[in-house]
């Protein structure tokens, strides 16, 4: 076993494993263990172990912004389940059933300070804001370009979209605009505010309507 330079027995000191009792503890210069005396190999686990706390301790906490973005998409979700629960008369279930589960999964990964969910909302955001609006304008002029989806795709993302008021596709800009700008960098309190006032109508509405009775809600 080849010789390392000596280490103290301080907190930088290099972790040894003693296969014959089963020590794990901070090598010695002879290499041999404490506790029983026979030669110990490097320990390459509880090395690896304090590497990842070391990096953990030194890991920024996760943004307040994206906690709330999390809030904000984890309630959405369950309104429009609650609502699509009471009411599932739609001509377009799908795509509904998509945004729900998109949104829990994403808002519950936010919440749980899944790092990787942060990067997938702001890239998620402005596709979907692209999606939207490229649907829009196609609506109102079909010939302005060549289309690239299939017929049948864009059929149904044209009839997903017209079922939508107005006042739907307002509240759902609002969610994607407000979202990006919670999870994008570490926002501060004022940031966290506007963007949590664009993000939260959709949740809001959606809670409203399903609390009201049958009879009461809008079209």
């Amino acid at each position: 076993m080849p010789r390392r330079a000596p280490l103290s027995d301080g907190p930088g000191a290099e972790p040894a494993y003693c296969a014959a009792c089963d020590l794990h503890h901070a090598r010695r210069p002879d290499w041999l263990c404490p506790k029983c005396g026979m030669p110990v190999e490097y320990d390459a686990a509880l090395s690896s172990r304090r590497a990842r706390a070391a990096a953990a301790e030194h890991r920024p906490p996760f943004p307040a912004g994206s906690l709330v973005a999390g809030a904000v998409m984890a309630v959405t979700s369950l309104a429009l389940a609650l609502g699509f629960a009471r009411d599932p008369a739609t001509d377009h279930p799908w795509p509904l059933v998509a945004a729900i589960v998109l949104l829990g999964v994403l808002g519950l990964e936010l919440l749980i300070k899944v790092h990787p969910a942060r990067w997938v909302v702001a890239a998620a955001v402005p596709i979907s804001a692209v999606i939207l609006s490229e649907s829009l304008v196609r609506a109102r002029a079909p010939g302005l370009m060549p289309d690239p989806l299939p017929p049948v795709v864009r059929a149904a993302l044209r009839d997903a979209i017209r079922a939508l008021s107005p006042t739907t596709l307002l509240l759902v800009a609002g969610l994607l605009v407000g979202s990006l700008v919670l999870v994008v960098g570490r926002p501060g309190r004022a940031r966290i505010a506007a963007g949590a006032l664009l993000a939260a109508p959709l949740a809001i509405a959606g809670v409203v309507r399903a609390l009201l009775p049958l009879g009461g809600q809008s079209p």
